[in-house]
């Protein structure tokens, strides 16, 4: 199987492959977690994080809460029965987790001329990477919106 793009970029770099492995065994997490819940029930939980046992879930309100902890012990043993040694379950409930709401709206953001320059300082000093490249765009379009807010407003 051939890895996405991004999985080979950041798989190049050792420094993080402990980010890697954490980000691939929270996905399994996920789909084990979802293959057990009701899909209704699923939709509006995700796995947050596993460390030192505890597996930590978000829902999307109190009432998907409230299910996932009678399910907890269930789920625990679900997932003990697949390897992973959980010892417990941790919720958090946080509004708009939900993977089946509508994706949020891409948010415009005015950066200020300062901020701009440390972008471009911290630009001119990171080799050449995926990451210098992105970083390059965001400086175009944030400079470029300067310019344009300028060009409106006198």
């Amino acid at each position: 199987m051939r890895l996405p793009k991004i999985d080979r970029i950041l798989s190049a770099d050792a420094e993080l492959q402990p980010l890697v492995s954490k980000a691939r065994d929270l996905r399994a997490l996920g789909e084990l977690v979802d293959g057990f819940l009701p899909p209704d029930l699923a939709r509006q939980a995700r796995v947050a994080n596993f460390r030192d046992g505890e597996l930590v879930l978000l829902a999307a309100n109190a009432s998907a809460a409230a299910k996932l902890r009678l399910l907890a012990g269930p789920l625990t043993d679900y997932l003990s029965e697949r390897r992973w040694q959980v010892n417990s379950v941790s919720l958090r409930v946080q509004p708009n987790a939900s993977r089946g709401a509508a994706a949020a709206v891409q948010k415009s953001v005015h950066l200020s001329t300062p901020t701009i320059e440390s972008l471009r300082t911290l630009h001119g000093r990171i080799g050449a990477s995926p990451a210098r490249e992105a970083l390059g765009r965001l400086i175009e379009r944030a400079s470029g919106q300067n310019q344009g807010g300028r060009n409106r407003s006198g």
